[in-house]
């Protein structure tokens, strides 16, 4: 036995070590190459893992069902409750970005760690997932190049770099669980269901059936109810951005070249809420279902928050040397650590998912953000409120089919499609974003007696965002990724040392 818990608390440990140093030079990452990055704090990241990935990201109403795989979901921290075993999950992310205005092409590649969580199951009503995830990227690099009347050509040119990072722990729980078993417990439970003789006297034998019924219908109801679960996710938000922008005037000999660069660093703690219910539908008008029918919903919520950061700013005027180096002719800002806050939006999402015995899910979700309430330091950047829409469907042929030949009918296949109206409005042109997914879950091994179990998830996706219109860049990308969901039974006293 001590050997045994040995081994699993140096797999905390190991798990840890790893989440701290990933969170240290993570700080320094860039997963983008976008020019739209540059406005707010960058590109958001996707929420869910992989398994969501495939199926246009939706995650809301998404929950595990009560036997493997198990998934972690940190999108809705509800869905913690969920879990039966210890699960870990690791993704791996790839972009391939192709900007176009009217007059050019480019093309870029990014790789990036996706995510790492690890989640456990404390008690049949509460788990909980520790795990850090990208919350957002910034990576752009833009000229512009511009013919002003009385001052000749004038180059604009804007770079940014970095991103924030989450390093969260939640925990989701089911409030009324146990109902159930209280009720059948309880002293109205014995009289209505009693099985003594029916006494004609005070009751007749209509109405000893009709409690009968009445007993199961509220026994159904507290059953229902059992399953309402809740959750939160505390997380710590951290990570800098920097900005910089340039004004050369090429062809004067009188103009000084301008330099304005910025660096948020944001270190605050953030709150987010979840809540989820599922009931299974096995019957209609008393004709019995082939295959029973889960209807899951869920809703997430965060407020507005105003999170602690602190910013560099340095602007200062220049030329350049015969040579090529800049020479720095005046110093217009120079300041350092100065304290402010950046005002994260009110996010709202609400999701529906069926699933149809153990072959076919669907599901759904709609989110917005109030961006329009955005601030960085007492400056707003003209953002507005933003929404997304995604649909997305899972098909197994059989989970349950065994052996090489039958593998197909195991393995899960995955689509969706998704539209997004982002908070970036330039020149009255809206910034919309549509994409399609697909993607498959592949079992690896599966071990019924030690509970044991894996999964390769595979998701790409392809879409756009933004117009050559107007004198804006249009965005092409293909995303990728790939996911690792492991199952294991973990704290478990063995019968054998």
């Amino acid at each position: 036995m001590r050997i045994f818990l040995e081994r699993k608390l140096k797999a905390v440990v190991v798990a840890i070590w790893v989440l701290c140093n990933i969170a240290y030079v993570g700080n320094a990452q860039t997963a983008t190459s976008s020019p739209y990055s540059r406005y707010g704090i960058g590109d958001l990241n996707g929420k869910g893992f992989a398994q969501g990935f495939a199926m246009a990201g939706t995650h809301i109403a998404m929950q595990n069902d009560s036997l493997p795989m198990f998934f972690i979901n940190t999108g809705n921290p509800a869905s913690y409750s969920s879990l039966r075993l210890t699960t870990v999950d690791l993704g791996l992310n790839y972009s391939r970005l192709q900007l176009q205005n009217s007059t050019a092409k480019s093309v870029s590649h990014s790789a990036s760690l996706g995510y790492i969580s690890i989640a456990f199951p404390f008690k049949k009503w509460w788990g909980g997932s520790i795990g850090l995830i990208p919350y957002s990227s910034v990576g752009y690099k833009v000229s512009d190049q511009q013919s002003i009347t009385n001052v000749g050509t004038v180059d604009f040119l804007y770079e940014g770099t970095g991103g924030v990072n989450q390093a969260y722990f939640g925990n989701g729980i089911k409030p009324l669980y146990g109902l159930p078993r209280m009720f059948t417990q309880s002293k109205k439970y014995k009289e209505l269901t009693s099985k003594r003789k029916p006494d004609l006297t005070t009751k007749t034998p209509e109405e000893y059936i009709a409690d009968i019924r009445k007993a199961t219908a509220i026994y159904k109801r507290k059953k229902s109810w059992q399953a309402l679960s809740i959750g939160f996710n505390a997380s710590y938000l951290f990570g800098s951005i920097e900005n910089s922008g340039r004004t050369i005037f090429p062809g004067s000999t009188f103009a000084f070249n301008t330099k304005t660069a910025t660096i948020k660093r944001i270190n605050d703690f953030y709150l987010d809420y979840g809540v989820q219910h599922a009931f299974v539908i096995d019957s209609i008008k008393g004709r019995v279902l082939k295959e029973k029918v889960k209807i899951m919903w869920g809703a997430t919520f965060a407020t507005q928050s105003n999170l602690s950061a602190k910013i560099d700013s340095l602007s200062y005027t220049y030329f350049n040397s015969s040579s090529g180096y800049e020479v720095v002719k005046d110093t217009v800002v120079n300041v350092q650590d100065v304290n402010g806050e950046i005002t994260f939006p009110l996010s709202f999402g609400f999701g529906l998912a069926f699933k149809k015995g153990d072959r076919w899910l669907v599901a759904a979700d709609y989110a917005i953000q109030n961006w329009s309430s955005y601030k960085a330091f007492n400056q707003t950047q003209g953002l507005k409120n933003s929404m997304r829409v995604a649909l997305g469907v899972q098909f197994v042929p059989n989970a349950k089919a065994t052996g090489l030949n039958n593998y197909h009918k195991r393995v899960l296949y995955r689509a969706g499609v998704r539209y997004n109206q982002s908070a970036i409005e330039l020149k009255s042109t809206p910034l919309v974003e549509y994409a399609v997914s697909a993607g498959v879950g592949l079992p690896v091994g599966r071990n019924f007696l030690l509970q044991n179990f894996s999964m390769v998830n595979i998701g790409v996706e392809f879409g756009q965002r933004g117009t050559i219109s107007n004198g804006l860049i249009k965005e092409q990308f293909f995303r990728a990724t790939i996911g690792f969901t492991m199952n294991d039974r973990w704290f478990v006293k063995p019968k054998f040392d």
